[in-house]
């Protein structure tokens, strides 16, 4: 018979090109499925915090699924910062708007009204009101943290040439300021009053030996420096502007500067190894790793730095200052100190909670899976 007219290898023919087309369609199938699992985190970002509804209300507040989140303190309302998205809420838990920021490393610094998340190690920051981006802008190299007044944005960044570079932007997103940090680097920045003036704390190294200080620059005008201070050899851990100076927390001790002058009025000197700082609001304190219990040691300041008033824990998860009450969260349990540090009051939650903001007489408290509120 004609090979032509043999239907037993026409068959044979056309089911080998069946199982190649299905041999292909199978190396197809495992090849997307290799692909989507090396590239999961960034296919499925976008999508994964999709999960909160806009203007529904009530706690707890659910969480969306993500890796990481941040809790933080926007006036009277409060905002979480996943990997992937900036959600902001009212005090009663109503979702106010959920942005996708699309950052690698988002961190977040906040004021009452604006809320500035970057891209740490990355180029990039955007700046938000409760319910959308105002602006975005970048700079030229990678952002190490930002800080934010009541107008006016700060960027400090890595630089080829120098130590830092500390960038000032107005409320529209423009640079007003620029200064290029040399052979020191940046530690901390806080504004002054309108924003008008920055201050800056620094550490270098002088014939082998640290050397730190706070350097006040005019960011109104021609941006000139107004006036540098030495906090000896140490490493500044906290820098704020408070009504009666520049406060300054360093690694051996506080530190507390004439805001106009740069005068040191007030100093101590700390013996055991920094913990926690809250900030100021009513009392300073500091949070202390106790060797001797293994815990830690909260001490209170007053307006001379000299301590005052002492309490131990074990077990601090976070904490926070507000009203001239310090309060410490030890996961499933709030307790409330005044400014002399003694216990007034203690909460016992209804879960494990790893973060704490106190806003408007209530704690709002991160969970695992939620967000919680409790009236104090």
């Amino acid at each position: 018979m004609d090979d032509k007219n043999n239907i037993n290898k026409y068959r044979r023919k056309n089911n080998f090109r069946k199982f190649l087309l299905k041999v292909g369609i199978f190396l197809l199938v495992i090849l997307t499925v290799i692909l989507v699992v090396i590239n999961r985190e960034t296919l499925f970002a976008p999508f994964k915090d999709i999960g909160l509804k806009v203007g529904e209300g009530g706690f707890p507040v659910m969480l969306p699924g993500s890796t990481q989140y941040y809790l933080g303190e926007m006036g009277e309302n409060f905002y979480l910062l996943t990997d992937t998205y900036l959600y902001t809420y009212n005090s009663d838990g109503a979702e106010l708007a959920g942005i996708q920021h699309g950052f690698q490393n988002p961190a977040a610094v906040s004021n009452d009204k604006r809320t500035l998340v970057y891209d740490r190690n990355g180029k990039s920051f955007k700046l938000y009101s409760r319910t959308e981006e105002m602006y975005k802008n970048s700079v030229e190299d990678s952002i190490v943290f930002a800080k934010i007044g009541s107008e006016r944005a700060a960027v400090v960044t890595t630089s080829t040439r120098y130590s830092n570079y500390l960038y000032v932007y107005s409320s529209d997103g423009k640079q007003i300021f620029r200064w290029a940090s040399p052979d020191e680097k940046i530690m901390g920045v806080c504004f002054g009053q309108n924003d008008n003036s920055i201050y800056v704390s620094v550490v270098g190294e002088n014939n082998g030996e640290l050397r730190g200080g706070i350097v006040r620059f005019d960011v109104s005008g021609e941006g000139s420096e107004v006036w540098r201070a030495s906090t000896g050899d140490n490493i500044t851990y906290s820098l704020e502007r408070t009504s009666d100076g520049i406060y300054a927390v360093t690694s051996a001790g506080a530190y507390l500067f004439d805001e106009k002058t740069g005068e040191l009025k007030e100093n101590c000197a700390y013996t055991k190894q920094i913990f926690g700082i809250p900030e100021t609001d009513g009392f300073r304190s500091v949070i202390f790793r106790d060797s001797s219990s293994n815990g830690e040691i909260a001490v209170a300041y007053n307006e001379k730095l000299e301590a005052e008033q002492s309490v131990n824990f074990e077990g601090v998860t976070s904490f926070d200052a507000d009203g001239g009450q310090l309060y410490i969260l030890f996961g499933d349990t709030l307790s409330v100190y005044n400014s002399s540090l003694e216990g007034i009051k203690s909460y016992k939650l209804d879960d494990e909670y790893s973060d704490v903001k106190i806003l408007n007489g209530c704690a709002y408290l991160l969970g695992y899976n939620m967000v919680q509120r409790i009236k104090l």
